[in-house]
């Protein structure tokens, strides 16, 4: 969802205790991020260049404009409808919503369709300049502030775009659980994984017990045979 022209202002030190969870801003091309700034080593080329909500940050006493905030990608999906979108690569869904949901956004509000329902409002009645608008709740990623623009193209205040509260909490809450569920399939599959190194270490070692077993069996079988000579020979 990059916006229409390039022109961008980063944020400054003065405006940093004003960025708070919940704040639409903006991530720059990766060619004009400050070179001594941190990124997420995560982020895709692709991430760059898009509005970004801020997940969270530290308390407005507390942040720096150095300090990490945690962000979650906004996309416009190319000015389609993510029902649409899905749709071009051949998956159906019933709604928007589940369309939404199955792809791990959330609908976004925009200037051109004020009135829409199920997504996430803005403050003071203000939408995204897109005419589709989603945020990704998949996975968020961490930057420096001082990395990021202002959303708007510079032109208004630092926290002109934001969320309302009740639509921060709940792109917050979508971002933890969809972490809750992930972290605990990556836990089912290591556990998964783990049992089965321990199935084929137990395989391995009655392997190895059974070629023993065959081993003192066949040595057995070898003194027997040459005691039976050695008495023949008397």
């Amino acid at each position: 969802m990059a916006p229409t022209t390039t022109n961008f202002r980063l944020v400054a030190e003065a405006e940093v205790p004003r960025v708070l969870a919940g704040t639409i801003m903006f991530l720059p091309p990766k060619d004009k991020i400050p070179k001594s700034a941190w990124t997420d080593p995560e982020l895709l080329d692709g991430a760059f260049n898009h509005p970004v909500a801020i997940v969270s940050c530290p308390q407005p006493k507390e942040i720096q404009h150095s300090s990490h905030v945690e962000i979650a990608i906004m996309t416009s999906f190319h000015g389609l409808t993510v029902k649409a979108h899905l749709a071009a690569k051949g998956i159906h869904t019933a709604s928007g919503t589940l369309a939404a949901k199955r792809s791990g956004h959330l609908r976004v509000v925009t200037a051109s369709k004020p009135h829409a329902k199920d997504v996430l409002k803005l403050r003071d009645g203000k939408g995204m300049k897109r005419d589709s608008c989603y945020v990704g709740i998949r996975r968020t990623y961490a930057v420096e502030l001082r990395v990021l623009a202002l959303y708007g193209f510079g032109r208004e205040e630092v926290d002109a775009y934001r969320l309302t509260a009740h639509a921060t909490k709940k792109l917050v809450e979508s971002v933890r659980v969809r972490a809750k569920v992930k972290e605990k399939a990556k836990a089912k599959e290591k556990a998964k994984e783990k049992a089965k190194m321990v199935k084929q270490e137990g395989e391995k070692k009655g392997s190895t017990k059974k070629m023993r077993v065959e081993s003192v069996r066949v040595r057995g079988e070898d003194s027997a045979e040459k005691g039976g000579e050695e008495r023949g020979c008397k």
